[in-house]
């Protein structure tokens, strides 16, 4: 029997680590047609779980790229009818919405990083919109599901961004005064840039391993500096292997937005299977979660300075804790039922 079609539309190229994960859950139960934004190539690893992969070639904030994107969508929107059709992120209803309002039984929302949560306009009228056509929002964890207009909030559900489990056992830098940081996905100054640099400046022995996007001039220069091997875009199972390895995870975020305080990292979560804690800012919200179960040192602030941290960082890294029955409750096959569940009537 043919499995439904199910158009899945983004922003990415396929290499994003949380895309890679729906897209692999979704095709066990769809025939997935996939339309996103980026150059094509072998780090596009959604592509081998879709029926139809395409890509319109440019940058999004492009206004060509993002015009053939729109006709691209347009095209197949009204060429096929979909059983489901899912769309990252809210900006593309609000693009979309026109195509979208017919089948909006059909549209599924997922909230990867919420545009409201990132400007301090009120724009209740937008949000009324976006939320208002999908008959399914998708959020990334309980926090981000109570930030949701009360009157949306019956039609979300929560689909945590866990990784897949992991067991393979990596050992760790062994060298006395020797610090490993693992600094991977969107990497910018607002991420951690400076305070690495700094890092590395201030302790000889610190050492910085780099994988994913590069965001700004400062990152690419950090990405070439003596001390930092740079691995590029990597798989969900490669980065495991390298966090695993190292001593500790970069995951900081500056508090200039809600979108930030309110962030839901997947980091985290990596290093619960890793078995490598983080580092976080405590004005993150879920960094008092982190201290309460011992997942990784928390700063005091993101704006701290370098100086001193790296002997702090290395007289606590053996303090942190990563029993079994957490590593089998935050993965994502625990939670991959949720996002096909959003996708039955």
């Amino acid at each position: 029997m043919p499995k439904p079609d199910l158009l899945y539309i983004c922003l990415n190229d396929g290499s994003d680590t949380r895309i890679n994960k729906e897209v692999t859950t979704l095709a066990t139960q769809f025939d997935v047609h996939y339309v996103g934004i980026g150059r094509g190539t072998d780090r596009s690893f959604a592509a081998g779980h879709c029926r139809t992969f395409t890509l319109v070639r440019g940058h999004h904030k492009q206004p060509l790229t993002f015009l053939r994107f729109w006709l691209r969508v347009a095209g197949r929107l009204l060429g096929r009818r979909y059983a489901s059709v899912h769309v990252i992120n809210e900006q593309l209803v609000l693009l979309f919405y026109p195509l979208l309002y017919p089948v909006r039984r059909r549209v599924v929302l997922d909230v990867f990083d919420s545009i409201f949560l990132r400007v301090r306009r009120q724009l209740g009228w937008l949000q009324r919109l976006a939320y208002g056509l999908p008959r399914v929002l998708i959020v990334t964890d309980a926090n981000r599901h109570g930030l949701l207009p009360a009157r949306y909030r019956p039609k979300a559900v929560v689909v945590e961004n866990y990784p897949y489990k992991f067991s393979q056992p990596v050992p760790k830098p062994g060298r006395a005064g020797e610090l490993t940081i693992f600094y991977n996905g969107s990497m910018s100054l607002s991420r951690g840039t400076a305070l690495l640099q700094g890092l590395l400046e201030t302790h000889p022995g610190v050492r910085v391993k780099m994988a994913g996007w590069v965001y700004d001039e400062p990152t690419r220069q950090l990405s070439g500096h003596p001390g930092v091997e740079f691995l590029g875009v990597i798989t969900q199972q490669e980065s495991m292997r390298v966090a695993a390895g190292c001593d500790y995870i970069l995951s900081l975020y500056e508090p200039i937005n809600e979108n930030n305080i309110n962030a839901s990292p997947n980091k985290i979560y990596d290093a619960i299977q890793a078995g490598t804690p983080v580092v976080i800012n405590r004005e993150v919200k879920i960094a008092r979660w982190v201290e309460e179960n011992r997942l990784g040192y928390v700063m005091d602030s993101f704006y701290a300075p370098a100086a001193g941290l790296a002997p702090e960082l290395l007289r606590r890294k053996s303090e942190f804790a990563f029993p079994e029955p957490l590593r089998n409750a935050y993965t994502w096959e625990a939670v991959a039922p949720k996002l096909l569940a959003a996708h039955t009537p």
